[in-house]
């Protein structure tokens, strides 16, 4: 039999939150689980990519552009070659058109420049 929290965290969307900043991932992940997400954090895209060959389904991805190990756009293009349809969202502090424009190139669904209005990243992890 499997217990109610077991059930809850089953049937929760999973977020992959990628970034080094402890601050930053500590507010993303309180906001993500009030949302009702089911947060694995990784501090370096090395760590994102190791979690992604393990993990059975991802609902969402929050990736940081500049990440210990490998870069951001590389974490997303991993994420995409996984799962088509997991809403990617990248953010950044480095928020100009050529970036924005990298980061979709690599399979990102929204771009969002630091510091992150919460609403708005969390209708960015929504689909549709």
């Amino acid at each position: 039999m499997t217990s109610p929290d077991a059930e809850f965290r089953e049937r929760a969307p999973a977020a992959l939150l990628v970034d080094d900043d402890d601050e930053v991932a500590r507010v993303f992940t309180r906001a993500l689980e009030r949302a009702g997400f089911v947060v694995h954090r990784a501090r370096t895209g090395t760590d994102a990519l190791g979690l992604l060959a393990h993990a059975e389904r991802l609902d969402a991805a929050i990736v940081d552009l500049v990440l210990p190990g490998a870069g951001g756009l590389d974490v997303v293009r991993g994420i995409r070659e996984k799962s088509s349809r997991c809403r990617i969202v990248a953010v950044t502090g480095l928020g100009d058109a050529a970036v924005e424009r990298a980061f979709r190139d690599a399979g990102a669904d929204a771009f969002l420049a630091k510091p992150v209005d919460l609403a708005r990243l969390l209708a960015a992890v929504r689909p549709g």
